[in-house]
């Protein structure tokens, strides 16, 4: 019937598989037909392709574990997981740097910063510090003994106590 070089088996089976599936041509539907009418062999495989197609089409479809909303979401989540975990990377990597390089400048710098120079200048013996204490800060009542001492930054205390 067929002048293919295949096996009849073989050649048979793919026959019968296309015309079920609706993908022969006129030519091969004809010759199907008639294999089907002459051949009881032809038409054992046939029926079981047939068989087999409806038990396929009956199978159950499987329910996804996820629906589509969940998976999106799920794969969303996830990409914003990885971008806060890049963004506090840079971020403490460049808290890091900017640390380093401000200790690093400062040992280069030393101490050229004015409020370090103020710190760190000695004051003359000279200067001296005045502490008035007839004026207190608050209003004491008035006595009679008020006397103004003059405390000099060098000198000490006892020495002013023991000073005529």
């Amino acid at each position: 019937m067929s002048n293919h070089s295949y096996p009849i088996d073989k050649c048979t089976f793919e026959l019968l598989s296309a015309y079920l599936d609706g993908e022969v041509t006129s030519a091969q539907r004809k010759e199907v037909q008639e294999l089907l009418a002459q051949d009881p062999e032809a038409q054992g495989l046939y029926r079981r392709l047939l068989a087999l197609r409806q038990e396929i089409n009956s199978l159950p479809i499987p329910k996804p574990e996820y629906t589509s909303k969940q998976v999106c979401d799920g794969v969303f989540s996830q990409l914003d997981k990885e971008e806060k975990h890049k963004k506090r990377l840079v971020i403490g990597g460049s808290a890091i740097a900017i640390t380093v390089l401000a200790t690093i400048g400062g040992l280069f710098t030393g101490n050229r910063n004015p409020i370090w120079q103020m710190a760190q200048q000695n004051t003359p013996e000279e200067e001296s510090l005045m502490i008035a204490l007839n004026e207190p800060l608050i209003d004491l009542p008035a006595s009679a003994n008020e006397e103004v001492i003059n405390i000099h930054l060098g000198q000490s205390l006892l020495d002013m106590i023991n000073e005529p």
